[in-house]
C-alpha cells in the first residue's frame, strides 16, 4: 500500500486501545517493512491516562520513540521525503503538544482525535522511512 492508500483507508475512530498517533505511525512503518516500534516500546495503554504514564516515564515522546526508531535500524535525517516519519511539535488536544507524523512530499500529516490534519506543526525528529 503506497502514501495515498494509507492516508485514504478507514481508520478506526480515535481511542487509546486501537487507534492513536503512535499506533497509527506504527502501522504505516510495518507497512512499509519494518518491525513495529510499538513492540519495541514493550508498554501497552488503553486510556489517555495510561498512554500519559508510558510518555512520562519514557521521558517524553520524542525520547521513546528516537530509542525505538533507532532500535529498528531507522535513521535520522535533516530533509524528509514523502513517507518518512516525525516527532511533531504541533498544539494538540490533550495539551502535550507532541504528535507523530508522516511526510507527504509537501506537508505533514498526523491523526488526532477528529481524524487527520495536514500542514502543521515542525518536526523535532525525522527518519528515514
Amino acid at each position: 500500500m503506497n502514501l495515498g492508500e494509507f492516508l485514504k483507508s478507514p481508520r478506526p475512530a480515535f481511542d487509546y486501545v486501537a487507534h492513536d498517533c503512535s499506533r497509527w505511525l506504527d502501522r504505516w512503518l510495518v507497512n512499509c517493512g519494518h518491525p513495529s516500534v510499538m513492540d519495541e516500546i514493550g508498554r501497552t495503554y488503553d486510556s489517555e491516562r495510561g498512554a500519559m504514564r508510558v510518555i512520562v516515564r519514557g521521558g517524553g515522546l520524542l525520547a521513546i520513540w528516537t530509542r525505538n526508531m533507532e532500535g529498528i535500524g531507522l535513521m535520522q535525517t535533516e530533509e524528509p521525503q514523502q513517507g518518512d516519519a516525525a516527532i511533531m511539535a504541533v498544539p494538540t488536544d490533550d495539551g502535550y503538544n507532541r504528535t507523530t507524523g508522516i511526510w507527504t512530499g509537501r506537508r505533514w500529516v498526523s491523526v488526532h482525535r477528529h481524524g487527520l490534519i495536514f500542514g502543521v506543526g515542525s518536526p523535532l525528529a525525522i527518519w528515514r522511512v
